[in-house]
Formats: C-alpha cells, sequence, structure tokens
C-alpha cells in the first residue's frame, strides 16, 4: 500500500466521522430551530448561521468522499469506443487536467480563506476563516484522489483489460 493510499484511506475515515457528526448536528438544530419557532413562535438566535456553517462543511466533505468512492457520475460512452491504451491515456490525461483546475481552486480558495480570516460571524462569533478553510482542504485532497488516479492510468497501459 503506497503512502498516498494510507493518507487517502486515514483522511476518508476522519471525514465521514466528521460528515456524519457534522451533518447529525446540523439536522439536529434545524430540527429544534422549527419546532421553537411553530410551538413556541420564537427562534434561536444562532441556529440558523451555525446550520449554514455546518452545511458548507458537510457538502465540502462529502464530495471529497463521493469522489473517493467514485459514485460521482463519469459520462464516459465516448472514451469507452477507444482501445484500452488509448481510453487509459486519455482518462490519464483527463484526471491530470483536473488536477490542474483544482490547482487553480485550492490558489483561489486559499486566498478566500486567508480574506475571510478576521472577519466573524454575526451569532456564532466565530472567524469566517474558520469555516471557509474546508474549501482548500477539500480542493487538495480532491487533487491528490485525482494526481493518484491518472498516474494509475498511466501505470496500466500494455496491461490486460478488466472484464
Amino acid at each position: 500500500m503506497t503512502a498516498l493510499k494510507k493518507v487517502n484511506d486515514a483522511a476518508m475515515r476522519a471525514f465521514t466521522w466528521v460528515t456524519i457528526v457534522f451533518g447529525s448536528f446540523m439536522t439536529c438544530i434545524v430540527f429544534v430551530n422549527v419546532i421553537t419557532r411553530y410551538v413556541f413562535h420564537t427562534t434561536i438566535p444562532w441556529a440558523e448561521e451555525s446550520a449554514r456553517f455546518l452545511f458548507i462543511w458537510v457538502t465540502f466533505l462529502g464530495v471529497v468522499i463521493a469522489n473517493d468512492r467514485k459514485e460521482h457520475m463519469q459520462l464516459d460512452f465516448v472514451v469507452n469506443l477507444f482501445p484500452y491504451n488509448v481510453r487509459k491515456v486519455i482518462l490519464g490525461l483527463v484526471y491530470l487536467a483536473i488536477v490542474a483546475f483544482l490547482a487553480i481552486l485550492i490558489h483561489g480558495s486559499v486566498r478566500y480563506t486567508v480574506n475571510q480570516w478576521d472577519w466573524k460571524s454575526s451569532a456564532l462569533h466565530i472567524r469566517h476563516g474558520l469555516v471557509y478553510m474546508i474549501a482548500p482542504i477539500s480542493f487538495t485532497m480532491l487533487a491528490l484522489q485525482f494526481f493518484a488516479r491518472g498516474i494509475g492510468e498511466f501505470m496500466s497501459i500494455g496491461k490486460e483489460e478488466e472484464v
């Protein structure tokens, strides 16, 4: 098992648990806030903001988890028309192009996170940078996953086609 695979597996275990915990908290907060709004005619001041921030984290972590499990939709009908080795080259190049695009997203999200660092939220009084730092983290994990896939495609050139 390669070092990159070990890092990815450990990160996926952590991402999965954080997603479960944050998603559960978000659901409970929204549920309690709905009950207080319609039964007691009042709201919890920090509920909307905390649910929104948790949703951001759950969304970005979920993208990485789904990508790791290869659960995102992939349109490969054109690529599948090519012979096996040509298909592997095309997929390898596509994955590496995705890594290049993710590098741009990493750069932009780091700049945005740093820019938002000193701003504090109105209800929770936490730094917006803490909320948005999940973007560069998830983009980096996606880049590592696609890099490993791209290298894997190139490494499988010349080997037998999987049935």
